[in-house]
């Protein structure tokens, strides 16, 4: 019988929460990058487990944000309410943190929730065997009991983790159709993939002052898609970074966003990419994170 979850994939920033969606859907759909943060909103990601439809939300991180940072508390609005959807929660702790003092206050208002709760160690392969079985150990003080250590990155535990998630879902029914990854419009899933290589190709010279909106998304009578985004940033000197000498670098950003885009949409992808400065875009309530 066709059953279904939806699980929240909650965390602090960086303990790989986009890297194990994508791992868990088996295939690129989440942005990953090295700055914390990078996700700024919550999607769902649809994965199949035998006849269990597994609804995945990726969230962005969870973190205390600074009261002047409209930005940043839109960020943590999204995460909780994210969760509050959810049927189960599986909180992601980087093992290479442990439970730390953040890990501990976020473990302790998740447990006001009052959601069936899984915890997930990410990144075992880059710590010893002896520290895992120290978040372990302590973690199994606090009370819990479903406790799974994995690598996201290199898929280690990961088909354990699963079919351990299929076997919490109970839902009659699939909400989705079988072929369909996720429900985001694809709009936004085209301004989140080049957002991500920006932050992959600049992450030592940009902030997190740039957002990336999608003005145009058609489909043409060939079957090939042509997109054109405009890239926020709030300073003059932002824009001539992003562009680069002579153009090169929203060249090279272009070209990998669209490899990725053609991935997913299955279809070639004409983007067209465009810098322009906004002074307040990230005090700006109204701005369309969804486009």
């Amino acid at each position: 019988m066709k059953k279904h979850g939806i699980i929240a994939i909650v965390g602090a920033p960086n303990a790989g929460k986009s890297t194990l969606t994508n791992a868990l859907l088996g295939q690129k759909l989440t942005i990953v990058s090295p700055k914390v943060q990078t996700t700024r909103n919550s999607i769902r990601a649809i994965a199949i487990e035998g006849k269990t439809q597994l609804i995945l939300i990726d969230t962005p991180g969870i973190f205390i944000p600074r009261d002047d940072k409209i930005l940043e508390r839109i960020i943590v609005k999204s995460a909780w309410q994210a969760l509050r959807g959810a049927n189960h929660i599986c909180f992601v702790i980087d093992a290479t943190s442990g439970v730390n003092n953040e890990n501990s206050r976020i473990i302790s208002d998740l447990k006001k929730e009052n959601l069936p709760l899984t915890i997930v160690i990410n990144k075992i392969d880059l710590v010893k065997k002896s520290s895992i079985l120290e978040i372990i150990a302590s973690l199994a003080a606090l009370g819990f009991e479903d406790i799974i250590p994995i690598s996201a990155g290199t898929k280690e535990g990961v088909e354990n983790l699963k079919k351990f998630l299929s076997a919490k879902c109970t839902n009659n029914g699939w909400i989705y159709d079988e072929n369909q990854i996720t429900d985001a419009p694809m709009r936004f899933i085209a301004s989140e993939i080049t957002r991500e290589k920006l932050f992959l190709k600049l992450h030592q010279e940009l902030p997190y002052s740039l957002a990336v909106k999608t003005d145009s998304y058609e489909v043409l009578k060939n079957g090939g898609i042509k997109i054109h985004q405009t890239i926020f940033v709030l300073k003059e000197s932002q824009k001539q970074i992003i562009i680069g000498k002579k153009g090169a670098m929203i060249k090279n950003v272009g070209e990998e966003a669209r490899k990725d885009l053609a991935m997913i949409a299955g279809a070639k992808v004409h983007l067209f990419l465009f810098v322009k400065v906004k002074k307040d875009w990230m005090n700006d309530t109204e701005h369309d994170f969804n486009n």
